[in-house]
């Protein structure tokens, strides 16, 4: 049997994650691409203009309905048939039913390959179990699931502006492309037909060079496995006879020679250690597990997260106050056992779940609204502001460099110097603001018109993308014991991922019905319940302090980091960089 390598000192998997980011990159060429155009391709499919705010909606929010339905089902098939098979027909059902939304002449077959999408692709926990499980060293692991919002952030910018710039190209690029020929027969086949061609490119490379990471499933691998307390080490010989030394009946620990009591007191020891490394490596195990029902929405950053891990959805490794790591046997009699879903949790899970309906709300009604003609000069409460495909596709992609720049830049300097409690609040009571003005945008002058969707989209970026770490942060620190993190995750996922998925079909009724104020205004309702809300939300934080690793950060506050390093000091590495504050 090969000897077993120390984790701690395995390299970082820096091809693999390349290979899975390339794979990950590709997806959101094809999910965001779609939102520039869903509401002009339903109108042109030949839903009334009344009604096409809703049925774009329900276009976007097809894919993530089929998705949820068959994540649990691939994920179990991963567990047998491997990850990389999943992953790979994951990409190929994404490739297969762009083409397929592309070509379609009517709505209904659009919606149908929309849910086929969606059905056929669980890669957003595949994915993530993969970087876990090709993570062996645990102090890698906030550096390593960085990674995957990153590119998800890079291929949502580029998959906004192909569908922008890309669709109807037989309208915006005649001199290439004939309104007789094939793109102009099928005006939104283009972007798709590029994004398919970045899925399969994916796929090639991931077929040859990405490994599998379920060890589980080669035979001679369950065979090794070595339970953590068999190893062969300095403490074997003593843990295979602590039964023996134990049944010796005429050998008492008291009255031992003294080379015999040191000897059982270092097998006590060793077993105490052993049993420690195995609930370590059992909490480990735990992270690893994909969280319940994902979504593949189109969203400027990856809204998946997972407060298992210290990213917290963001792009960086977030050190809080100090979390139980380690279960206690015998739980403090002054102290009763705290329920799972406490009141703090459910009530930062309802927050939660308020920001995730108003936010994809708005970005799947933004383009509806700029698209949208307008029906009366000044402030126009029924109509948009009659912008073309290029503007929604500029807006869109620019949308992804703020983001980018908010989480990358700002969001380190800004949690830490405020807090996170505070940090949360004041977004959720600022939050209002970014729908109350823009029913307000029609009666700019035209010069203004672009600044003022640019307004709108930095005040929704910035509230959501601080807003939504420092719930999360709360969330962990409310959940009671690390062995039911997972479940608390997925019920948070499953919350917000059922509001995300209602929300744009929801929201773009409400526009159809009662006009474009009326969804922005609806929004601005619904994010003023969560500033009501905030009243029966509890501060547990014992500390509001966190220090977010950042490379940007630490070159432009080097002079701090000495602070830094004295005010946060490691903690238990299972639970990623959760560091403890003195």
């Amino acid at each position: 049997m090969a000897p077993q390598v120390d984790p701690k000192d395995a390299p970082f998997p820096t091809k693999q994650l390349i290979i899975v980011g390339i794979c990950r990159f590709s997806e959101p060429l094809a999910f965001n691409s779609i939102l520039a155009y869903s509401f002009m391709m339903t109108k042109d499919l030949g839903i009334a203009d009344k009604d096409a705010a809703f049925f774009s909606g329900l276009l976007l929010s097809a894919y993530a309905v089929a998705e949820a339905i068959t994540a649990l089902g691939w994920g179990a098939i991963s567990d047998v048939y491997g990850r990389k098979p999943v992953a790979l027909i994951g990409l190929a059902g994404v490739a297969a039913s762009s083409i397929m939304f592309g070509m379609a002449k009517t709505y209904w077959v659009a919606l149908l390959a929309r849910f086929i999408g969606g059905a056929l692709n669980g890669n957003v926990a595949i994915m993530q179990t993969m970087v876990a499980e090709m993570v062996k060293n645990p102090e890698h692991e906030p550096r390593a699931y960085a990674t995957q919002p990153f590119v998800w952030t890079l291929g949502g910018i580029i998959g906004s502006a192909m569908g922008g710039f890309l669709a109807q190209p037989a309208k915006y690029y005649p001199n290439t492309f004939s309104e007789d020929g094939l793109f102009g027969r099928y005006p939104y086949l283009l972007p798709n037909l590029v994004a398919a061609g970045g899925i399969v490119l994916a796929i090639i490379q991931g077929m040859l060079f990405l490994e599998e990471t379920n060890a589980g499933i080669y035979a001679q691998d369950a065979a090794e496995t070595v339970n953590p307390a068999d190893e062969v080490n300095e403490r074997a010989p003593l843990l295979q006879n602590e039964g023996r030394v134990r049944d010796r009946g005429s050998m008492s620990f008291r009255g031992a020679r003294a080379r015999d009591r040191e000897s059982m007191s270092s097998a006590v020891r060793g077993r105490d250690r052993s049993m420690s490394v195995l609930i370590t490596d059992g909490l480990r195990q735990i992270r690893k597990k994909p969280s319940f029902m994902e979504e593949g929405m189109p969203m400027p950053i990856d809204t998946h997260f997972d407060i298992r891990r210290s990213s917290f959805a963001t792009m960086h490794s977030i050190k809080i106050a100090p979390h139980e790591i380690l279960p206690t046997i015998v739980p403090p009699p002054s102290e009763p056992p705290r329920k799972t879903f406490n009141y703090t949790v459910i009530m930062i899970t309802l927050s939660l779940t308020i920001i995730a309906w108003h936010q994809m709300a708005y970005i799947t009604n933004l383009p509806i609204y700029l698209l949208d003609d307008s029906y009366s000069s000044g402030i126009d409460f029924k109509g948009g502001l009659g912008l073309d495909l290029h503007d929604v596709g500029t807006f869109l992609a620019v949308n992804g460099f703020i983001a980018l720049f908010i989480q990358g830049v700002i969001f380190p300097f800004f949690v830490e110097k405020v807090g996170v409690w505070a940090s949360f609040v004041s977004m959720i009571v600022l939050y209002p603001t970014t729908y109350l003005i823009i029913p307000f945008i029609s009666a700019l002058p035209p010069a203004l018109v672009s600044p003022g969707v640019y307004l709108s989209l930095i005040l929704q970026g910035f509230y959501g993308i601080i807003v939504f770490p420092c719930a999360l942060i709360m969330l962990k620190n409310a959940t009671p014991s690390p062995l039911v993190l997972g479940r608390v995750n997925g019920a948070a996922m499953s919350a917000c991922c059922l509001a995300r998925t209602l929300s744009s079909p929801i929201v773009g009724s409400t526009y159809a019905l009662g006009g474009s104020a009326a969804a922005w205004f609806s929004l601005a309702g619904v994010a003023f319940l969560g500033v009501f809300q905030l009243y029966f939300i509890p501060n547990e934080l014992k500390s509001s302090q966190v220090k977010v690793d950042n490379g940007w950060k630490d070159v432009i506050g080097n002079h701090n980091e000495d602070h830094h390093d004295n005010v946060f000091d490691d903690g238990d590495s299972v639970m990623g960089s959760v560091m403890e504050e003195e």
